[in-house]
């Protein structure tokens, strides 16, 4: 089958290679759309978190089948496979876990204590593990979930992405009736301002300096519209919700989206921490956030979520197909989908086809 496969730090490849029968757990399928995530491109050009030795779950090294975002059909089951059949539609959750630690028990296998490799390698597939950019796929029974019915493997594709967002949402308990604002633009700022809407919230702010990001914002219906290049976010958002917000979710990662994010929110409030921060970032601890009352919250990946978002994506088709941007083959996953990604912020979700 082809594969597009990753070497090493921008050293990615297009190849033929075999893939084994699936595992007694697990399942195979025939990919129809793998999406391309900003972290993708971090694994392109800076070798992130990739296993240089094995992995302590996956027992992969380099080189790895990219892809972590994606959908397809069950071609293939094994021996102790019982919820799922050949044919059915799954959308899949890409996370590496061992199922046997204090949190995988606990129903916490996003932060599975085993799958951190020794070498800063992953727990997601696509970096620790042989993901979806490739014409098939093995997948554990447990995180193939079956989609439903009608559901486009375009939208199957989307519900990672989705998933970060409602994780993020879940955690920090919004509310409906509540405001928050959304630092960053990107498909995942742009998902949780979407989600939050749904989830009943009557102000969402969303903030970002690319006038293309916040034109999709517009066209996803937000109308609380803010660029940091032109206004005062903080003045603006307080002059709106005296006091300032409920929730502050930063999907930006920088120490300008945090600085606004603490000012913009109202003291007793919460600030979720999305992004990863790509440096380290500085507070005053005392007069910003002891004095203030706020709660700061982070997340990672997520956990027993995907039934209920495929759930609210499949309820609002028309909505969630208005953030893929781009089809592409699997052949121009790196030219046409990486690369343009880091520079076309008009791009929100390109998708991968091994059928285009």
């Amino acid at each position: 089958m082809k594969a597009v496969r990753v070497y090493g730090k921008q050293d990615v490849r297009l190849e033929d290679v075999s893939i084994p029968e699936p595992n007694d757990d697990q399942v195979q399928i025939k990919v129809k759309f793998c999406g391309i995530c900003g972290s993708d491109l971090h694994e392109y050009s800076e070798g992130l978190t990739l296993p240089t030795k094995r992995h302590p779950i996956s027992g992969k090294q380099l080189p790895i089948t990219m892809g972590h975002e994606f959908a397809g059909e069950v071609v293939k089951v094994g021996k102790a496979v019982t919820q799922l059949k050949v044919g059915d539609p799954v959308a899949v959750e890409p996370l590496i876990a061992c199922g046997h630690c204090d949190n995988c028990r606990a129903g916490k296998y996003n932060l599975c204590e085993n799958a951190i490799g020794d070498d800063g390698s992953s727990n997601f597939i696509g970096f620790s593990d042989d993901g979806g950019y490739a014409e098939y796929a093995n997948i554990r029974e447990f995180f193939a979930h079956k989609m439903p019915a009608g559901m486009s493997y375009e939208l199957g594709a989307l519900t990672e992405p989705t998933t970060v967002a409602y994780e993020a949402i879940k955690k920090s308990g919004l509310r409906e009736g509540q405001t928050v604002a959304v630092m960053g633009a990107g498909p995942i700022g742009l998902l949780t301002a979407v989600l939050a809407k749904i989830a009943g919230a009557t102000r969402v702010f969303i903030s970002d300096v690319s006038k293309e990001r916040l034109q999709k914002a517009k066209d996803l219906g937000l109308t609380d519209l803010l660029n940091p290049d032109e206004t005062d976010v903080t003045a603006a958002i307080k002059t709106a919700v005296p006091g300032g917000v409920d929730i502050v979710y930063d999907a930006a990662g920088i120490q300008a989206t945090f600085d606004t994010g603490i000012r913009s929110v109202k003291k007793a409030g919460k600030v979720m921490l999305i992004a990863l921060f790509a440096k380290p970032i500085t507070v005053d601890v005392t007069n910003r956030l002891i004095m203030q009352g706020l709660d700061v919250l982070t997340t990672l990946g997520y956990n027993n979520d995907y039934p209920a978002v495929m759930a609210i994506i499949d309820q609002h088709p028309d909505l969630f197909n208005q953030l893929i941007t781009k089809k592409i083959p699997l052949d121009r996953a790196i030219e046409d989908g990486v690369k343009t990604l880091a520079v076309d912020k008009s791009q929100v979700k390109i998708l991968i086809s091994p059928e285009l």
